[in-house]
């Protein structure tokens, strides 16, 4: 089957069509939550919403003097999950007809979620102001068609811990977690090729963001392979790069405020693959309930570069897909 038209250049464009849309955007103000909060979500973030629960609520207590409130099981997290990350922990099915052979039909199957433990925050300006632990679990399987068979490809499991924390319009996320990866058997004996070993690493993240304007996010990070990939030694090879933008319109106040169209473009660079950019494009609808971790959002994904998936990282992917993704 012949390469998907998805070339870095179409890839570029597609980029600026993001910073366009996102200065279309610019111009228009987010109208600030009523004090009752019973308003739209801000616009600079849709996920992260102003419902602070009042001290004297189940699992919210008062310290410091009454200035500030700690939250067990908080219903958000103050930092927002990267949309056209891959790896990030969410919920998400996708078909797709990709370039690498042998199964040109195949579909991502990822079942993960963030789960808040505790967060401390400010009474004065809430989680304007916060630090928040949490902890993450998931898995990501990709599958390939053969006609009338569907096989596991490769399966990946994460589980893991994060530190988050945000100041106003700035936020940040340490994300700390093991993750083992297992090739399907089937799916090599029909491909003819070595069974794959599978194995396990121990990965420390950090990624920083910063809502620019109302309808704009951009955010940079990196991640370190602290153990794992014992044959790479050097410290280039553990090191992973990544950066990205995302842009919102409006919600939509036909759909009370509830959804909102959105472009996110993210960029990672392994040391293991020389540096080569791996491209992440998503265009499509978010919608969020106000409160809570529970979204959906239904997209067109568009990947560029070498394999995400554990045990296939040198494998160069190029697809173009159909999918939704549920964070909750």
């Amino acid at each position: 089957m012949s390469e998907l038209p998805v070339s870095p250049s179409a890839v570029k464009s597609l980029v600026s069509a993001i910073l366009l849309l996102a200065l279309s955007c610019q111009s228009a103000k987010a109208a600030p939550a009523p004090a009752d909060n019973s308003g739209p979500p801000p616009a600079a973030n849709a996920t992260l919403d102003s419902r602070d629960p009042p001290i004297g609520a189940p699992g919210v207590l008062s310290i410091g003097d009454g200035t500030s409130r700690l939250v067990f099981f908080p219903s958000q997290d103050v930092f927002t999950p990267l949309l056209s990350d891959p790896r990030e922990p969410l919920s998400t099915i996708e078909f797709f007809a990709a370039s690498n052979m042998p199964s040109a039909l195949q579909f991502n199957g990822n079942m993960a979620g963030n789960i808040g433990i505790a967060r401390w925050e400010s009474n004065a300006e809430g989680v304007d102001r916060a630090l928040q632990f949490g902890l993450v679990g998931g898995e990501f399987s990709r599958f390939g068609i053969f006609g009338a068979n569907t096989y596991l490809m490769d399966s990946d499991y994460m589980v893991g811990a994060t530190l988050t924390g945000r100041i106003g319009a700035f936020s940040q996320r340490l994300f700390f977690y093991h993750e083992s990866s297992h090739t399907g058997y089937n799916y090599t004996t029909l491909a003819n090729v070595n069974k794959l070993s599978d194995f396990g690493q121990e990965i420390l993240q950090e990624v920083s963001s910063e809502d620019i304007t109302p309808h704009l996010r951009l955010y940079g990070g990196a991640a370190y392979r602290v153990e794992g990939f014992d044959y790479y030694s050097t410290a280039q090879d553990a090191l992973i790069l990544l950066g990205g933008a995302e842009a919102y319109t409006d919600t939509f106040s036909s759909l009370d405020h509830l959804g909102r169209g959105y472009a996110s473009f993210f960029i990672e660079s392994r040391g293991i693959n020389g540096y080569t950019p791996n491209e992440d494009l998503q265009v499509g609808l978010l919608f969020h309930r106000p409160g809570s971790y529970f979204q959906v959002r239904p997209m067109i994904d568009l990947y560029n570069g070498y394999s995400y998936m554990g045990d296939l990282l040198f494998n160069k992917d190029r697809y173009a897909a159909l999918g939704i993704s549920f964070d909750f």
